[in-house]
Parts: C-alpha cells; sequence; structure tokens
C-alpha cells in the first residue's frame, strides 16, 4: 500500500519535470552534480566539461590545483613529486618502489631479503644495511671504513690491514716475511727488520754500506771493490786500465 502511495504521488512530479523546457532542466541539474562531485575532497569537471577558474582539468574527471602535472591516467601529481600510477605519488627526493606501493628515497638500495637501505649504504652479506665503505665479517662484526677484519673477529684500526702472517701494517708499510712489517720502498730483511735502498741485509741484523755486493760465498765487498773467485773482495780498477 505504501509502494503504491508513493508511486502515486512521485509519477506526477516527474511527469512534469518532463514537460520542463530544456534550458531550465539542465539549469535546475547542474547545482546538483557539482555538489556530489566536491563531496569527494577533488574538485570534479561540471556537466559541460570545465574545471573551477584556477585549477588545471586533468583527464574528464580530475580538476588539480594550479603548480600540479597531469598523469597519464588523469591523476593529479604534487610539484616535484614522482608519479608511482594508481592516483599514488611519492614526494621530492623520493622514488616508487615495490610496483608503486611505496616510497624510498632517492640513491637507496635494495637487498635480496626485501629491506630497503637509505642512501649511503649497502646491503651486508646477512641483508643488514651498512656502510658503503665499511666491511661485514663472517663473525658478523661490521668494520668501519678503513678497516679489516681480524681472525679473532676484531677489526684493525682504520689505515690498517691485515698480512698472511697475522701481522697488521699501517699506511705505508708493507708485510715482512714471517712477520713484522716494513716501509714500502725498505729493503726487507724479514722479522720486520729492514735497509735503506741500496744497502744489504747483514746476519747479523745490520746494514752494509750502500753500494756494497754480496759475492757467492756470503761475503760483502764495500762499493768498489769486486768479489774474486775464491770469494775475497779486491779492488776494483779504474775503467780504461
Amino acid at each position: 500500500m505504501t509502494a503504491t502511495i508513493a508511486g502515486t504521488v512521485l509519477m506526477p512530479r516527474l511527469l512534469r519535470l518532463c514537460l520542463l523546457p530544456a534550458w531550465l532542466l539542465i539549469a535546475c541539474l547542474l547545482p546538483a552534480q557539482w555538489a556530489g562531485a566536491q563531496q569527494f575532497g577533488v574538485p570534479k569537471p561540471g556537466a559541460l566539461g570545465r574545471c573551477p577558474a584556477g585549477t588545471l582539468q586533468c583527464g574528464l574527471r580530475n580538476c588539480c590545483p594550479l603548480g600540479y602535472r597531469c598523469a597519464f591516467d588523469g591523476n593529479c601529481i604534487p610539484p616535484g613529486a614522482s608519479y608511482c600510477g594508481g592516483g599514488r605519488s611519492c614526494g621530492p627526493g623520493e622514488h616508487c618502489i615495490d610496483g608503486g606501493l611505496r616510497c624510498a628515497p632517492v640513491g637507496s638500495v635494495r637487498c635480496a631479503t626485501g629491506r630497503v637501505c637509505p642512501p649511503g649504504t649497502t646491503c651486508g652479506r646477512d641483508g643488514s644495511c651498512v656502510g658503503r665503505r665499511e666491511t661485514v665479517c663472517g663473525s658478523g662484526t661490521v668494520c668501519p671504513a678503513g678497516s679489516t677484519c681480524l681472525p679473532t673477529g676484531g677489526c684493525t684500526r682504520p689505515g690498517e690491514f691485515l698480512c698472511e702472517t697475522g701481522s697488521r701494517c699501517r699506511a705505508g708499510f708493507r708485510c715482512s716475511l714471517i712477520r713484522g712489517c716494513v716501509p714500502q720502498n725498505a729493503v726487507d730483511c724479514g722479522y720486520g727488520r729492514w735497509c735503506r735502498p741500496g744497502q744489504l741485509c747483514l746476519e747479523d741484523g745490520g746494514c752494509s754500506p750502500v753500494g756494497a755486493t754480496r759475492c757467492p760465498g756470503g761475503t760483502i765487498c764495500e762499493a768498489g771493490f769486486t768479489c774474486t773467485g775464491d770469494g775475497g773482495c779486491i779492488e776494483t780498477p779504474p775503467r780504461g786500465d
């Protein structure tokens, strides 16, 4: 009974509305359509497909504020943002990841574990984030830039490096025979002992004079002397004699 009464009342009203001139019917419907578009937060074009003054029409559905850009799908892109698709954008200094579902700072790195490491870091062996010049040791210890992992699980001091012999040498030195370190340009005598360039290492731990010669028998002839066949030294004759 109620439905019959409602239909009886509504039908005459619809008939009267249909009898209105076309221009008057459009004028009556426009305000309602614009109000319905505004309730979604982003202005929508009116029935005539026009956006309000001071906005930019993107596609058929959106009116974007000035300074915004139109995306390929008709959505609005804020100033300085990167568009990810589906109406999602990342702010300045960010880029889209996970198929546009998340944002990450520009320069970040994604690890195999799915973790995103911020700029200036990289993925460690265990999937954690470490500094780009840091070293992750097998024990899980993270050594700072310029240091090396130690077998004991620690780290060398920055600028030091580890020799195969287990010695730790600082910058400007190299690994010595057996163990220890010697200056880069020095003559290595082993065990960290060294002589200046041009000198020979002596068995007693000392160094020969510069320019000396070691004979096959082990004799050391100083500069200006030459080894003899019997392992001795004789004065080198002047050239031309």
